[in-house]
């Protein structure tokens, strides 16, 4: 993925790692797991690792999804996915990358529903872009009862809903559509969207 100036390109790698052939009877751990890490690279294009996600006691599944370069090419939204293999649920998180400062960012998106929602909840969250506006688009879709079983958690709403966030302040807007999205990322030959 080419960030709109040309001037830097970035991609994501995740491995699988299977821990067993076959479960040993009665196994309760883990059987895969997974690392994911985001690659950017400047020019000329030398790629530097810039982000891993490596496997927890609690989520030993992970996987990382480029979605767009920001309109100045300063900063690459990710989203990263996180779960417990052999159970339901999966946990869907912002990434930012700001490539001028080499540094990430991950909103906390579980405080800004309940400063939004009032309550602790949770929703499936997709990370869809960048509107026009430079903020966050994001689709929401209600939990399963055994996600919610799972998490411990409600959802906030029980029909899909669409969010805005600002980056600087973390905040959620609930909106009554999809944002429109800004693509701002140039493909590289044999890459898809």
């Amino acid at each position: 993925m080419v960030s709109p100036d040309g001037k830097r390109r970035a991609y994501a790698e995740v491995e699988a790692t299977a821990l067993y052939p076959q479960p040993p009877a009665g196994h309760a751990g883990p059987i895969c797991v997974n690392n994911s890490r985001i690659f950017v690279a400047g020019a000329p294009p030398d790629y530097k690792i810039r982000f891993l996600q490596e496997p927890a006691d609690v989520a030993s599944g992970n996987s990382l999804r480029l979605v767009d370069w920001s309109s100045d090419s300063r900063r690459l939204l990710a989203e990263l996915a996180e779960w417990q293999y052999d159970q339901p649920g999966v946990t869907h998180s912002v990434l930012i990358y700001d490539a001028r400062n080499g540094t990430f960012q991950q909103p906390d998106l579980g405080r800004a529903l309940a400063k939004t929602f009032g309550s602790e909840c949770s929703v499936n969250f997709r990370v869809l872009g960048f509107t026009a506006k430079g903020t966050i688009a994001l689709e929401a879709q209600p939990l399963s009862p055994e996600e919610e079983e799972v998490l411990g958690l409600l959802s906030c709403s029980r029909k899909k809903t669409s969010f805005e966030m600002d980056r600087a302040t973390e905040t959620l807007v609930s909106v009554p559509d999809v944002p429109k999205l800004q693509h701002n990322a140039k493909l590289e030959a044999g890459q898809s969207k």
